[in-house]
């Protein structure tokens, strides 16, 4: 005796109906996507039937871009919720995307460390503590020695020498760090 199921049909048969519908429904991974705008994450769909539809809830939060058949890109664009559905002609499937705010770029340290830190390069010649064997710094003030780097840095002082191809290195701010660090030992 042969099981049935509520419409009258063998049982095995509703089941391998079922097993093959889903079988071909539309794939999509991953299901979900967080990141913070500013950033891209790539999607990729299987088993696609028919033509495959997409939309979007929100491209005010996310940008959806076709890398190819069977990849997409999304752009978090600002922060928000967005769903992109991805359609075919015997399913759907939704994706849920998350943009968070993007986390800004720490500053970068500031004061004596920082100083110190861009300085270790002045050290072979000029000591840890200003008071090496070229040129003794101990004792000058920070803007003296700004003012001093930055005729090496535009060239005006000594343009093909070595404190000129040192100081052309540093941005205007990293001098000021390094001079306010040699005028701070004593």
């Amino acid at each position: 005796m042969r099981e049935v199921n509520s419409a009258g049909r063998p049982w095995f048969v509703a089941m391998g109906l079922l097993a093959s519908c889903s079988a071909w429904a539309v794939t999509v991974s991953p299901e979900s996507v967080s990141m913070p705008s500013g950033e891209s994450r790539t999607i990729k769909i299987g088993k696609v039937s028919g033509t495959l539809a997409v939309t979007n809830s929100s491209p005010a939060v996310a940008s959806l871009t076709r890398v190819d058949a069977s990849t997409y890109r999304i752009s978090g664009s600002a922060a928000g919720k967005a769903e992109v559905k991805f359609k075919d002609a015997k399913s759907d499937v939704k994706v849920k995307v998350i943009v968070t705010a993007s986390t800004p770029t720490p500053p970068s340290p500031t004061g004596a460390l920082n100083g110190r830190l861009l300085a270790s390069n002045c050290f072979q010649c000029h000591g840890t503590s200003g008071t090496g064997g070229f040129d003794r710094l101990a004792g000058k003030s920070a803007t003296e020695i700004y003012g001093e780097l930055r005729e090496f840095a535009s060239g005006k002082e000594d343009a093909n020498g070595i404190m000129a191809a040192h100081a052309m290195g540093f941005s205007d701010a990293q001098l000021k760090s390094i001079a306010s660090y040699f005028a701070s030992v004593r």
